[in-house]
């Protein structure tokens, strides 16, 4: 009998062991079940860590929620799903922050930045880690995403699922769509690290994050950041300086990197204040402040950005950047009379994209101000174009400043 209760006892001991194994291999593998009635519109994104000490850069962010609701009784008042990505965060880019520190390598530095999304259904940060002095990289990407109304921690392979890819067709994919800027270069190695969800005219749109290896016959390899955008069929080089529009993120205080770059001064502030309008009166608001339609036809768009270089050049550059790399110009020009409008140069920006029945007719008025550069676009279908262009032409007479 002895030996049996041994015999029990040490099988379950394995057990148990085994499950604790299983629990604990990924962090970001399913944990729980997604409980969609944990409530969590106070969920939002704060600061894990934010310090600049010399020429280190340390900005490692977090999820806060609230744990007094009841839902999350049964877990103590923690919510299992978020504090996974938390954990994911602490003992991936905090731990390998606090190892660099400690380790006080003399002239050396890190640079860890954050770029924070906030939006009615997600919570997502992507960040990026860089140690200097470096060559051959342009350091690391990651992503922690949220889905706030499913509570879910999302993982990477779930969404390369979705769409369709594993690690050879996402290659293959990509090497496909390298357009080089030198002959001598090709693609190597291709590892999806990452992704952003965001708000597409028709839907979520999922932006993957890709850490891209260019071989080059004439030097050494280069390990860059790039995102690929599946249903658009875009691929893009990202800038590692900063590798999103500062505008289209959260305004974080105190402020993060791309929030002093954009400043233009190491502890400056954001230009917040000034925006771009026009005359909204009887169209239908998508977005408050920022989309609009008209008849289900007409699409309104504002848009305020980094400023960019104020030329022909650059101007149709951050165009195609944000529309079809396709798309059909048909004229870019100044406008003066947005420039007397406005006290700012203006840039009338006239094209074409999408082919057949997606075809749509664009007129966008483009405006530089120094701190930032604003956008309102403006869409129809083409074969709807004559009958909406004085509609068109009127909202575009109305835009203003304000703030």
């Amino acid at each position: 009998m002895k030996s049996l209760l041994c015999g029990l006892l040490t099988t379950v001991l394995a057990l148990l062991l085994l499950a604790a194994a299983a629990g604990g291999a990924d962090g970001a593998a399913r944990r729980t079940a997604p409980d969609s009635a944990i409530n969590n519109d106070s969920a939002e994104i704060g600061v894990m860590t934010q310090e600049y000490i010399g020429d280190n850069i340390a900005e490692i962010l977090m999820i806060n929620y609230d744990g007094s609701q009841p839902a999350l009784a049964r877990f103590g008042g923690r919510n299992p799903e978020i504090e996974s990505l938390n954990n994911a965060i602490k003992f991936g880019i905090q731990q390998r922050y606090n190892e660099f520190r400690e380790s006080n390598r003399a002239g050396r530095s890190i640079e860890i930045k954050s770029y924070p999304f906030t939006s009615e259904d997600y919570l997502q940060i992507v960040m990026t880690s860089a140690s200097y002095p470096s060559y051959g990289t342009d350091g690391s990407i990651w992503s922690y995403n949220f889905n706030k109304k499913d509570n879910e921690f999302m993982a990477l392979a779930d969404v390369l699922a979705e769409l369709g890819l594993n690690e050879r067709t996402l290659a293959q994919r990509v090497k496909n769509m390298y357009m080089p800027e030198d002959l001598a270069l090709t693609v190597g190695e291709v590892k999806a690290t990452g992704f952003l969800i965001s708000r597409g005219p028709s839907g979520p749109v999922t932006q993957l994050l890709l850490e891209v290896v260019l071989e080059n016959s004439g030097a050494e390899p280069w390990k860059y950041f790039f995102s690929y955008t599946p249903a658009l069929n875009e691929l893009s080089r990202l800038n590692s300086k900063c590798l999103f529009d500062p505008y289209d993120m959260d305004q974080m205080e105190p402020p993060l990197s791309y929030q002093r770059e954009a400043a233009g001064g190491p502890r400056g502030e954001v230009p917040g204040d000034l925006q771009l309008t026009f005359d909204t009166r009887g169209l239908e608001v998508v977005v408050p402040g920022r989309e609009y339609s008209l008849d289900g036809m007409v699409y309104f768009s504002l848009e305020k950005m980094a400023p960019a270089g104020h030329d022909r050049a650059s101007v149709l550059s951050r165009i195609i950047s944000r529309e079809d790399p396709d798309l059909r110009l048909i004229t870019l020009t100044p406008s003066e009379e947005h420039s007397t409008l406005l006290s700012y140069p203006a840039w009338l920006v006239v094209y074409d994209q999408g082919t057949n029945e997606d075809a749509r007719h664009c007129v966008d008025v483009y405006v530089h101000t120094g701190a930032a550069d604003f956008r309102l676009h403006t869409s129809v279908p083409v074969d709807f174009e004559t009958g909406y262009h004085d509609e068109i032409g009127r909202r575009l007479a109305t835009v203003a400043f304000k703030g």
